[in-house]
């Protein structure tokens, strides 16, 4: 079984939020320019206050969920895992409320996940562990560390996670690589 992170991996999220922060603050940002995980980190000139009760409330509404896209090559490698035996589940930090816009999202978007968990950063390797994830992939350089004590874990490379050093888990470039390896590691289970 593998463990699918949603947004970063699956989902991406960050043209939408980088459209509302244009919309409530005027200020033009790109997540191709985002250098950290943490967007409370981003350095946009606006007070600090702001922009953390800003993202609480967007991380909070369904409708961002809801607009968000599917990540390039995540269809297609999706679908490969499956066709070579892989059981997929996600693993995601969204809150519990957002599980009916997740999983309409999911289906809409042709994901057929075996099951969607939810709970805080930080306790996605206990999940892992639980439901017997040999895998992961996730784009939290943190949370793929620490998921890598339990099982193979991957970091998908994305410009916010590039500049962080791992110690437990490996980078992915891209979908065709975490297929190439994780087919290849069927293989061979």
């Amino acid at each position: 079984m593998i463990a699918l992170d949603l947004d970063g991996v699956l989902c991406d999220l960050g043209p939408c939020v980088a459209a509302r922060i244009a919309d409530r603050f005027g200020v033009a940002t790109h997540p191709s320019t985002w250098r950290t995980y943490d967007l409370r980190l981003l350095q946009l000139g606006v007070p600090e206050r702001s922009l953390n009760a800003f993202l609480d409330e967007v991380f909070d509404d369904p409708a961002l969920y809801d607009e968000g896209a599917r990540h390039e090559g995540a269809s297609h490698g999706v679908s490969q895992l499956l066709e070579a035996g892989w059981r997929l589940v996600g693993i995601t930090a969204r809150p519990s409320h957002l599980a009916p816009v997740t999983r309409a999202w999911l289906r809409r978007n042709g994901f057929a996940l075996d099951a969607v968990h939810h709970t805080p950063v930080g306790t996605k390797a206990a999940v892992a562990r639980r439901v017997g994830a040999v895998a992961a992939i996730e784009d939290n350089p943190v949370e793929a560390d620490l998921l890598g004590a339990v099982c193979e874990s991957w970091l998908l490379d994305r410009p916010y996670n590039r500049d962080h050093e791992l110690t437990r888990a490996r980078r992915l470039d891209s979908w065709d690589d975490a297929v190439g390896r994780l087919c290849q590691l069927r293989l061979f289970a």
